[in-house]
């Protein structure tokens, strides 16, 4: 009788006990792609993005750069961006292009469980640039949360 009392008990316990799986992929970033004229090209030159002018860096020194993926900050209503492309011309004489890009957005907790982080997604509301070396930017998809597709199609002079 104990023995059995025991067991259901355990049962019990066992039942009762809840495991909840948080996401593996808990990463939020906004993606980004480079195109000309529809088609995808990358930046060849060395391309450093950072938050304000001279804010954290959020891209360094990337070369050949075709996609991006940046983080968002968590409260600001709007974030500024700046691309920096160094390079040399053809007469080996180098540059540095800068265009800013301004994203405004709204933020939404999300909560899954309290064994889980709390994360914020984003929804894109508009972006704005500077026209030196980006001609215009498209959202693609407003939302910016787990999934891993593009929200920013940037179109380049």
């Amino acid at each position: 009788m104990k023995h059995r009392l025991l067991v259901i008990l355990l049962s019990i316990l066992f039942v009762a006990c809840e495991s909840y799986d948080c996401t593996l992929n808990n990463y939020v970033g906004m993606y980004g792609a480079f195109d000309r004229d529809g088609v995808a090209v990358s930046i060849q030159d060395t391309l450093t993005i950072t938050a304000c002018k001279a804010g954290p860096v959020l891209l360094n020194r990337s070369v050949n750069t075709s996609k991006l993926n940046l983080p968002l900050s968590y409260w600001q209503d709007e974030d500024t961006l700046v691309f920096h492309i160094k390079g040399k011309n053809q007469a080996n004489e180098e540059y540095l292009i800068r265009d800013t890009v301004w994203i405004k957005k709204s933020n939404q907790v999300h909560f899954e469980s309290p064994d889980c982080p709390a994360t914020l997604f984003h929804t894109i509301q508009d972006v704005r640039s500077t026209n030196e070396i980006i001609k215009s930017i498209t959202v693609v998809r407003s939302s910016v949360n787990y999934e891993l597709t593009t929200n920013l199609q940037i179109h380049l002079f």
